[in-house]
């Protein structure tokens, strides 16, 4: 099933549209894919950021320290 398009205009930065020149797939397909995942990630991102606000409701806020610990784990 394919979804339904609508042609729309706009500007992009030339260096992304060098980049996106550069692979052997359509414009509209490489762009419609980009702003899916960006989508996507905001969607996941609202979801995390509901689930530690219910955690927190629930036990309490993570201390500052408990968050710099792993913070530095992941750098």
């Amino acid at each position: 099933m394919t979804t339904a398009k609508r042609k729309v205009s706009v500007s992009l930065d030339a260096d992304l549209l060098e980049e996106l020149g550069a692979v052997d797939e359509a414009l509209s397909k490489q762009v419609n894919d980009a702003l899916r995942d960006t989508l996507e990630r905001r969607a996941r991102r609202r979801l995390l950021a509901e689930l530690c606000a219910d955690l927190d409701a629930q036990h309490g806020a993570v201390s500052e320290k408990l968050i710099a610990k792993y913070e530095a784990l992941l750098r």
